[in-house]
């Protein structure tokens, strides 16, 4: 459903990484989140990609008001075909990916070699770098389940 969100933006998925279950960070009585990473293709500059996602987290109930505040739904733009972007509208790459193991390994199961475009090291030295993040591959199934539970608890 949510990944759907991204066609009506001319956004299209090519492929799609395993999802993970991830402690919050910074830490924090907050629940766990899900995360993963796709890879999708789009005449879209950098600029209305993010703008795109930000709509997407709008239509899904997020309000933008504190900082690593509780959130339903958190969409970032990672990377862009390896572009090195910053000015006051967007940060491309992400600025805290490389720090995040629920960003980097997802997108090592995409791409074994991808390379940080500012920091010219490739992602298995990244994830050496990176501390035990708490980290749980979910498969379909499970997932399945999961939502299936939460919709059900919001519907009764």
């Amino acid at each position: 459903m949510l990944l759907s969100y991204l066609k009506d933006y001319s956004i299209n998925i090519t492929d799609q990484s395993s999802w993970y279950e991830t402690e919050p960070i910074p830490k924090s009585d907050q629940p766990n989140f899900f995360n993963c990473i796709v890879f999708a293709k789009t005449a879209l500059n950098e600029l209305d990609v993010l703008k795109s996602l930000h709509e997407i987290e709008y239509r899904l109930g997020r309000k933008r008001i504190l900082v690593n505040e509780p959130r339903t739904i958190d969409l970032d733009l990672i990377d862009y075909s390896n572009k090195i972007l910053r000015n006051k509208e967007i940060v491309i790459p992400h600025p805290r990916a490389h720090q995040r193991r629920f960003v980097m390994e997802p997108l090592a199961e995409l791409d074994k070699n991808w390379f940080h475009p500012i920091l010219k090291i490739n992602i298995k030295r990244i994830l050496k770098g990176l501390n035990d993040q708490n980290i749980k591959i979910f498969n379909e199934k499970e997932i399945l389940i999961w939502f299936f539970v939460i919709n059900y608890l919001f519907t009764t």
